[in-house]
């Protein structure tokens, strides 16, 4: 499978199972059922698999992407096992059968629990792996979901570092093509760290002093008892290990000071100018390290399939070091939780 990119992409960071393998792994998944809650036995199932069916080298690098002080921005995996087809998204409601299996929802619990531990939160899908399809009346949301608008450079879910006494920014997201859309938008990851190391000493400075409110994401917006943060730095840490928190898309940040605006806009141009992109195809993961790398999306045009429901069908999952940061949270199930305005 041919990857689809932009930018320089680091090629080291890149694999592909052979045929074999992805035979092999396909043949092990294939007899799991998915479990949308994410239970201890499921995921255990889901690791035996891991440890006797995936690679080494891949394996080696997930370990090192969870251990390592000097992470990877983001790791990509191809040819990867696929349902045997996929009939379309449908309306949202019904619960008929919209593809063969559940090989995408296996994979991508499977990864995540080798990176960490995979959880959802309620408002982004009722179970642990999330669908993202561009709904027409969700078409010019700034999330996910939404088509017609650009999502710029992002952390994500950045503000929820600051709004409760632990972070419930996730560590990082996964992403997998279930089915492409023609117009085929690209997905845009850039390290921070890339970006740091090329502006200018004053602008590092700025970043780095609480010179800057975040506004609460758009789907937690009416949950949390404030709208904003209190002024925070964008940049925590040394340029070299940052914990970087920031998101570039409409309203969203707020800068104190005109010199902290101009450091902003300094670090934002490098983040793009750093970046590169991918289309997620299916058969095809990213994984985004969430505490450094930003990631964005291109604004597309939807196309339908023959039932007249979306095409682009992408899956995600958010990945967390553990869990202990959600235990105010409300479980309706073992790995999805509810947010309450009493508990944020």
């Amino acid at each position: 499978m041919e990857l689809k990119w932009k930018g320089n992409l680091d090629q080291d960071l890149v694999f592909t199972l052979t045929d074999d393998e992805r035979d092999r792994l396909l043949s092990k998944v294939s007899e799991i059922e998915y479990d949308q809650e994410g239970c201890c036995s499921y995921i255990t199932d889901l690791q035996r698999i891991a440890f006797s069916s995936i690679p080494k080298r891949l394996l080696n690098q997930l370990r090192s992407q969870r251990t390592s002080l000097n992470p990877k921005p983001y790791i990509i995996i191809e040819n990867l096992p696929l349902d045997r087809y996929v009939r379309t998204t449908g309306d949202g409601k019904s619960v008929k059968p919209k593809k063969s299996g559940q090989i995408s929802e296996n994979l991508m619990m499977l990864f995540a629990s080798l990176l960490g531990e995979p959880y959802s939160i309620s408002f982004e899908g009722n179970e642990v792996v999330n669908n993202l399809i561009p709904y027409p009346q969700n078409q010019d949301d700034y999330t996910g979901l939404g088509s017609g608008v650009e999502l710029d450079f992002h952390i994500e879910n950045a503000a929820l570092k600051y709004l409760h006494d632990g972070n419930l920014s996730p560590q990082g997201l996964l992403l997998t093509g279930v089915r492409e859309d023609q117009g085929n938008p690209y997905t845009y990851v850039s390290d921070a760290r890339q970006a740091l190391s090329m502006i200018s000493n004053e602008s590092k400075e700025q970043l780095k002093k609480p010179l800057y409110k975040l506004k609460v994401p758009h789907r937690w917006r009416g949950i949390t008892k404030a709208e904003n943060t209190e002024y925070v730095s964008v940049i925590c840490e040394s340029d070299t290990y940052p914990e970087v928190s920031v998101a570039f898309y409409p309203d969203m940040i707020l800068a104190k000071t005109e010199e902290a605006k101009k450091a902003l806009e300094e670090l934002h141009v490098e983040i793009k100018r750093c970046s590169v992109g991918v289309v997620i195809e299916p058969g095809m993961l990213i994984y985004i390290d969430n505490r450094f790398a930003l990631h964005s999306r291109d604004k597309f045009e939807s196309s339908q399939d023959e039932m007249g429901f979306p095409s682009r069908w992408v899956q995600r999952i958010f990945v967390a070091s553990n869990l202990w940061n959600h235990r105010r949270l409300s479980n309706i199930k073992k790995r999805v939780f509810e947010p309450g305005v009493e508990e944020l």
